[in-house]
């Protein structure tokens, strides 16, 4: 799945993705070698503003021998806006131009000084109809990303978004051929990804803010609440709007502190089996995968591996224990 706002073709088996969310700047670092992807190394650091990123971002780089490495940026979630809409009935390589004029009113931003673009769902979705997720963000955003990667010696290949960061690793790492919601729990708002055999269906934003430590807190009683509302009606829109079946699985991506507790209160209120997913169980690394780290560099890591396809076990070959294993680049 494309989302290319900036987009160049990889040099070599080394890919960097980076990240700024929540106030943490995360850089991780892949190597595509021939036993498949494995992640070399990872470094996150707390910033203020997006000049203190371009600092940090500096330092990292230098410390981490980074210099003139490709790199994939991930946007924050209030760098951008997506809406779902109703694809015209135009030749592919004229769809973006036509969504433009399509998603002007629905912008807050002039739509001559936004930068947009588009990836398709499944043609099976919404009955017939041809829908589509337009992503829109300012050209100077991408202005200032593009100097600031240039600016500390790497060389931007991708701006991409979390949805489709996110994507990557659930494609590669997570069963759902018969469906699954993954669900990454944030302070700043959540996100919940519908997937069927690795293809996106459905991509809501989940308004319910959970601190870290939110389990202890006095709120967690009336946030899991809102919390499970607003997941349930997430899946009864997938049923009843979009004729698919009964999502049976809930993912929840990893959390800094309380994963297995989250994943276990859920379990009891919603009909669905409700799971954690801990990266360090798919993902070869040199680095040791924390649950801290995990969440903080989820999409960083998630965007070094944009292109990579899942491949079939060889005849005879032995199950890993989900390491993961044999992977090409696309």
């Amino acid at each position: 799945m494309q989302l290319p706002f900036f987009t160049r073709k990889a040099k070599s088996t080394g890919r960097v993705g980076v990240s700024v969310m929540s106030g943490v700047l995360s850089v991780a670092h892949l190597d595509m070698g021939q036993d498949g992807p494995r992640l070399k190394q990872c470094r996150t650091i707390e910033v203020g503003s997006f000049r203190e990123s371009a600092s940090a971002l500096a330092r990292l780089v230098e410390d981490m021998h980074l210099a003139g490495e490709q790199c994939s940026f991930v946007l924050d979630f209030e760098d951008y806006s997506m809406h779902l809409v109703e694809a015209p009935n135009v030749e592919p390589d004229e769809l973006r131009a036509a969504m433009r004029w399509k998603v002007k009113d629905l912008l807050d931003i002039k739509i001559d000084e936004a930068a947009i673009d588009v990836f398709p769902i499944p043609d099976d979705a919404y009955r017939g109809r041809k829908m589509v997720y337009v992503v829109a963000t300012p050209k100077q955003k991408i202005r200032s990303i593009l100097e600031m990667i240039e600016s500390v010696g790497l060389e931007l290949a991708v701006i991409d978004i979390p949805e489709l960061a996110l994507l990557n690793l659930t494609s590669l790492h997570l069963d759902d051929d018969n469906g699954a919601a993954f669900m990454d729990l944030r302070r700043t708002g959540s996100t919940m990804n519908i997937t069927v055999e690795g293809n996106l269906y459905l991509s809501r934003r989940i308004n319910t803010q959970l601190d870290p430590e939110v389990m202890q807190s006095a709120d967690w009683p009336m946030l899991k609440d809102r919390l499970v509302l607003e997941i349930q009606r997430s899946l009864d829109y997938y049923e009843s709007q979009m004729s698919k079946g009964q999502i049976n699985k809930i993912v929840i991506g990893p959390r800094k502190f309380d994963s297995e507790a989250m994943a276990s209160e859920l379990d009891e209120l919603l009909s669905s089996e409700v799971i954690n997913f801990n990266l360090a169980e798919f993902v070869q690394s040199d680095v040791e995968l924390t649950s801290v780290l995990q969440q903080e560099a989820l999409t960083s890591i998630g965007a070094t591996l944009r292109g990579v396809k899942k491949r079939e076990p060889s005849k005879g070959a032995v199950s890993n224990g989900g390491q993961a294993g044999d992977a090409e680049a696309a």
